[in-house]
C-alpha cells in the first residue's frame, strides 16, 4: 500500500495521465497537421476568417476582382465568373493556370485566380498591407462571390492554402465538376476512342497544315467536341481567332490568342497531342456522337482522354481544351502535370 493506493491502481492512475497527456498533445499538434494533397495545413476557420481587415470587410468589393487591371492579354480581370480569387504574398505573380495545377483546377471550376506580389509597393497598399496595423499580415488570401464581393479573408494564408480554404465555400467552388464520367453515348470509359493513333483525319482547316493522321507513339491523346472560345482577339486592332496546328502537339482555335496560347508548349513537354474540331468539322463531332449545332453554339461539349493505345481513360462533358490540364492532373499514372510547374 502507497498512501492508500494499491499497486494495481497506482498503474491504473499512470495510464489515465499518460492518455490525457495524449489527448492534449494530440488536440495541439492537429492543427498542423499536412492534408493528403500536400503542404497545405488545416486552418480553424473562426479565428482566422476575420469580419474586417481596415477597409476591407465581408460583402465589401474584393481587390482583384471583375473589373479590376490584370495582366496581358486580358487587361481586365472578366466579370461573370462564379467566383474570385485574390492572393497578396511575396514574391508571386500570376493568374490562373499559370499559377500552376491549383490554378488550373479553379479556372476549371469556373473561378479566377489572381497573385499580387507584395515586394511591389503598389499591389500592397491595394491590400492595404502597407498599414502599420497590418504589419502583421504577411499574406492574404480574400475569396469573392461571383459579384467579386468578399465572402471571406485569410490572413498569413497563401497560394499554397487556396484549395483548401475554397473547400469552406461549396456554394462557390464546385469540386465535384473535376469529375468525369464513365459513358457519354456510344462513349466508355475502357473502350477505344472513335479516333486513335495512326487513323486518317480530314478537314479544311486541318489540309491548310497538312495534318493527315493522328500521330503515333504519344503519352496520351485529348479530344475536344467544343464552341470556338474567342471569335475575335488582340487588343489593339482585333482580328479573327483562326485555327491553328503544330504537327506533332496538337490543333485548336488559341486560347486566348495565338500569342498567348501556352497550351502547345505543355502538351509537347508532356508527351501528348490534342485534336479539338474546327467549326466546319462536323464529321468530327458526330463522330463523337454529338450534333453540330449543339457543340457550335456552345450548348454542348466534351473532352476525350486516352492512352498511348488509343483506350479511353476519361470523358468530361461540359469540359473544353481549356480544362486539358485540369483533367489530366487527375490522371497521374499517364502523365505528371506538376513538372511543368517546377523550377
Amino acid at each position: 500500500m502507497m498512501g492508500g493506493f494499491s499497486k494495481s491502481k497506482w498503474v491504473v492512475l499512470g495510464l489515465v495521465i499518460i492518455f490525457l497527456a495524449f489527448i492534449v498533445i494530440f488536440s495541439v499538434i492537429q492543427p498542423y497537421t499536412q492534408l493528403p494533397e500536400g503542404s497545405v495545413r488545416k486552418i480553424n476557420r473562426s479565428w482566422e476568417n476575420p469580419s474586417k481587415i481596415d477597409s476591407l470587410t465581408i460583402g465589401s468589393k474584393m481587390p482583384g476582382g471583375p473589373g479590376d487591371t490584370t495582366f496581358a492579354p486580358h487587361l481586365k480581370i472578366p466579370a461573370g465568373q462564379k467566383f474570385y480569387v485574390s492572393v497578396a504574398e511575396p514574391g508571386t505573380w500570376c493568374i490562373n493556370e499559370d499559377c500552376g495545377v491549383d490554378g488550373a483546377l479553379i479556372q476549371t471550376m469556373g473561378g479566377w485566380l489572381q497573385v499580387e506580389d507584395t515586394y511591389q509597393a503598389t499591389d500592397e497598399e491595394f491590400f492595404g498591407l502597407d498599414l502599420p496595423e497590418n504589419k502583421h499580415i504577411k499574406s492574404l488570401v480574400i475569396v469573392g462571390n461571383h459579384e467579386g464581393r468578399i465572402a471571406g479573408m485569410f490572413p498569413n494564408r497563401g497560394l499554397k492554402d487556396v484549395l483548401f480554404i475554397l473547400r469552406f465555400y461549396p456554394n462557390l467552388a464546385n469540386f465535384n465538376f473535376l469529375n468525369g464520367i464513365n459513358k457519354f453515348g456510344i462513349l466508355k470509359v475502357g473502350g477505344t476512342a472513335p479516333l486513335k493513333p495512326g487513323d486518317s483525319i480530314k478537314s479544311n482547316e486541318l489540309d491548310k497544315f497538312s495534318v493527315t493522321k493522328i500521330p503515333k507513339n504519344k503519352k496520351f491523346y485529348i479530344f475536344a467536341l467544343q464552341k470556338r472560345k474567342y471569335d475575335d482577339v488582340g487588343i489593339d486592332e482585333p482580328y479573327e481567332n483562326k485555327y491553328a496546328c503544330i504537327l506533332e502537339v496538337g490543333c485548336r482555335y488559341p486560347e486566348p490568342d495565338s500569342a498567348h496560347d501556352f497550351l502547345f508548349e505543355h502538351i509537347e513537354k508532356l508527351g501528348g497531342w490534342f485534336l479539338a474540331n474546327d467549326k466546319n468539322n462536323s464529321a468530327m463531332i458526330k463522330l463523337f456522337g454529338l450534333e453540330t449545332e449543339n457543340v457550335l453554339s456552345g450548348k454542348s461539349s466534351l473532352v476525350a482522354l486516352t492512352d498511348a493505345e488509343g483506350i479511353i481513360i476519361a470523358l468530361h462533358s461540359g469540359k473544353t481544351m481549356s480544362d486539358a490540364i485540369t483533367i489530366l492532373s487527375q490522371h497521374p499514372e499517364l502523365v505528371d502535370v506538376r513538372k511543368l510547374y517546377r523550377e
